[in-house]
């Protein structure tokens, strides 16, 4: 598939794909009576999107000629221009170009399908504490009563089939679906994997039988899996940030005090080393107080809820709060606008 460079473009090439959807069912429900029906699709239909026209099965060019003159006159007309060409060289590459027109008959379906493809995000999904985090690419639009709708690379689709298998054997197959991955392990004459992935629903075997019990998941055009989407309840995995603040993993930065998701994880990575270094002198601690505005330093250190001393008389020196402060330095790095105090808990709990 054509990606559409740069971003804004990308989204606004979606829509203007959502909308050639409309328009194509508009024209199946004229010509067939059929709103799932297929129709002939052309570049009329291109126009009609980047003129941001409604869905009309006819094409209108009076309509469409007063709609490029006022793009002209508002300045948008080149950004038109840019998503009609975009669309042309998007369904071109999809759909067969021939000339002025794309071959074949086509569902509205594949224009969405399009659309979802360019509109999903690189994140990671979870359901609740039982399954993942697990990487995944999702459409934000295609939600069930909330939820997300991942598609998987087969390695991940083979690490959920090792969280299901375990989660049978903890609770019982009779309540949990399993997924397992059917892989050859040689490749096809286009060089993809030949494997395939397996859904079982045990809950439903002894009534309906190994084929109603049994999904069989087929890579889609991209070679993922789109595995539980509209039926399990995934949701974006979170990170959170020094105001505590959490968000989806796909978001890259806290508005609020500056954190990346980047520098969350590294934090966390290092919250044993930190404790590690301040065990030394003090074996009971389990957690530290820092700053954060520019260089961040340790204010603080508890054992529990003893707060210990971290000034002269106490078990700690300058050298040994000095090393943890620079390991506190090498995770987050200078810069943050946030200062705090924040809390590192490095015994029995996660970093935050």
């Amino acid at each position: 598939m054509t990606s559409a460079p740069p971003e804004f473009s990308k989204l606004q090439l979606s829509g203007a794909l959502v909308l050639v959807a409309q328009i194509v069912q508009a024209r199946a429900m004229r010509d067939t009576g059929d709103p799932n029906g297929t129709v002939h699709v052309d570049r009329r239909v291109c126009l009609q999107a980047a003129a941001d026209l409604p869905p009309n099965p006819r094409f209108d060019r009076n309509a469409w000629v007063k709609a490029w003159q006022a793009a002209r006159e508002d300045g948008s007309l080149p950004a038109r221009k840019a998503v009609y060409r975009l669309l042309c060289q998007t369904l071109a590459d999809e759909l067969d170009f021939d000339g002025d027109s794309w071959e074949g008959e086509h569902e509205q379906a594949e224009f969405r399908r399009i659309a979802s493809h360019l509109r999903s995000v690189d994140t990671k999904v979870c359901i609740d504490d039982m399954l993942g985090p697990l990487d995944a690419k999702v459409d934000p639009h295609n939600l069930w009563n909330g939820f997300v709708s991942p598609r998987f690379t087969l390695d991940a689709a083979r690490e959920l089939a090792d969280q299901t298998q375990r989660l049978a054997e903890e609770c019982g197959a009779d309540g949990v679906d399993t997924v397992h991955v059917i892989d050859a392990g040689g490749k096809d004459r286009d060089g993809k994997p030949l494997a395939f992935v397996l859904r079982v629903s045990w809950m439903y075997l002894e009534e309906e039988g190994a084929k109603q019990a049994t999904l069989i998941i087929e890579p889609d055009d991209e070679g993922r899996y789109s595995i539980g989407g509209w039926e399990w309840c995934w949701s974006y995995a979170a990170w959170w940030c020094l105001c505590s603040e959490g968000h989806d993993w796909h978001v890259p930065q806290c508005e609020g005090c500056g954190m990346t998701r980047e520098q969350s994880e590294t934090l966390k990575e290092a919250a044993p080393r930190v404790g590690e270094i301040l065990h030394r002198l003090a074996p009971e601690a389990t957690a530290l107080l820092f700053e954060a505005d520019g260089a961040p330093r340790i204010v603080g250190v508890v054992a529990g809820e003893t707060e210990l001393n971290i000034g002269d008389g106490g078990p700690f020196d300058t050298e040994t709060l000095g090393e943890a402060d620079a390991a506190l330095q090498a995770a987050l790095g200078g810069g943050l606008t946030d200062s705090g105090p924040h809390w590192l808990r490095f015994t029995g709990h996660e970093a935050h």
